[in-house]
């Protein structure tokens, strides 16, 4: 048995952000469909690796956003393992 490849951004998170979700939160600063910003190292929003993604991951788990379509826990499972493996653009 293979082991299952880790999450990537393009292939496994991107697509589960809906257009509207997109532009609702660009016009906030967050770029949900962006990989460079989703995978930036960068320490920002009080955390001490890839901010952005780890900012948007709170804000998913604390159902703050989507606004109206709180993510399924096997969506934020998959946001975690993609964390997990790496941020993988």
């Amino acid at each position: 048995m293979t082991a299952k490849a880790a999450p990537s951004f393009a292939q496994d998170i991107e697509p589960k952000f809906r257009p509207r979700d997109n532009s609702c939160m660009a016009a906030r600063g967050v770029y949900l469909t962006d990989a460079a910003w989703m995978t930036d190292p960068a320490a920002a929003h009080g955390f001490a690796d890839h901010g952005n993604a780890r900012q948007v991951h709170a804000r998913l788990a604390s159902h703050s956003m989507p606004p109206g379509s709180p993510w399924p826990d096997d969506w934020l499972q998959l946001y975690q393992r993609w964390m997990d493996g790496g941020f993988a653009p």
